[in-house]
């Protein structure tokens, strides 16, 4: 019985056997357990990309009352978990955005994205944003970034409106959009390669565009300055008006203090 290891060297004749889980979505992985004869527990198995490790085995004879022995379990599992580790651990871009995002009607967005990498960044590194419309289970690129240089999808909703906003020493991946629309409402990804770091879960926005809030404000100040002026104008009016009042009492006054003037003057008739 002959243990197979694809990415280390390893060999051992091993009366176990092989248990498959199952392959990724991408069919790259193979992810298998290691069951012994004896033994109803599996022995872990991990799922590793690019066929990074590969475990097979045949079947144990039967009959013969052979197995192998608990300690050599213990010992293969940790061995293919230790590997398994470290080869994720080397391999591995971890990439970062916010899970949700709200955005004005009209207005250009930042589409924040970061990530860390164990290789040093350089211009073979490249970053690629998807699309996935609300509603909809597929999602289409709409722009690359490689070399320094920004290509936005031909094809697409995007063509003009997008731009890069990132610096990838900086390991920032984030790039603009402009104009933002109501069919914009969905799931923005960010994907980042960094050879040779390959081995990455991208990253996901959920976009909501929301109608814009400041015209109204500005309409209501507007009408706020336009009630202030007419109050003003009230006020001037009201002002005038009082003026005016005052001064026909004070005339009337006058007249009425001259009107007794002349009667106290007039002679008194027999």
């Amino acid at each position: 019985m002959a243990l197979h290891w694809v990415a280390g060297n390893l060999s051992s004749q091993s009366p176990c056997d092989v248990r498959s889980e199952g392959q990724s979505r991408a069919k790259e992985l193979d992810t298998r357990v290691l069951v012994c004869p004896g033994s109803r527990s599996p022995l872990p198995g991990r799922k590793m990309a690019a066929a990074t490790v590969a475990v097979a085995a045949l079947t144990a004879p039967g009959g013969g009352g052979g197995g192998c022995s608990p300690r050599l379990a213990a010992w293969l599992s940790s061995l293919l978990l230790a590997a398994a580790l470290g080869s994720s651990q080397v391999s591995a871009v971890e990439v970062y955005t916010p899970a949700e995002l709200s955005v004005e009607n009209g207005t250009e967005t930042k589409l924040p994205c970061s990530f860390s990498s164990s290789e040093v960044v350089t211009s073979v590194a490249t970053v690629t944003w998807s699309f996935q419309p609300e509603g909809s289970t597929t999602s289409v690129p709409f722009f690359y970034y490689s070399h320094g240089k920004s290509y936005p999808g031909r094809d697409t909703q995007f063509k003009d409106r997008s731009s890069w906003a990132g610096d990838l020493n900086k390991k920032d991946a984030s790039i603009s959009i402009s104009n933002m629309q109501f069919r914009d409402n969905g799931t923005f990804i960010c994907d980042v390669k960094n050879p040779p770091d390959i081995v990455v879960t991208p990253s996901e926005i959920s976009v909501r565009v929301v109608e814009k809030v400041v015209p109204r404000l500005q309409h209501a100040e507007g009408q706020v300055e336009q009630l202030a002026r007419r109050l003003q104008a009230l006020e001037l009016s009201a002002g005038a008006a009082q003026r005016m009042m005052e001064e026909r009492v004070t005339n009337l006054t006058h007249r009425i203090e001259a009107l007794e003037q002349v009667m106290q003057h007039r002679p008194m008739q027999p």
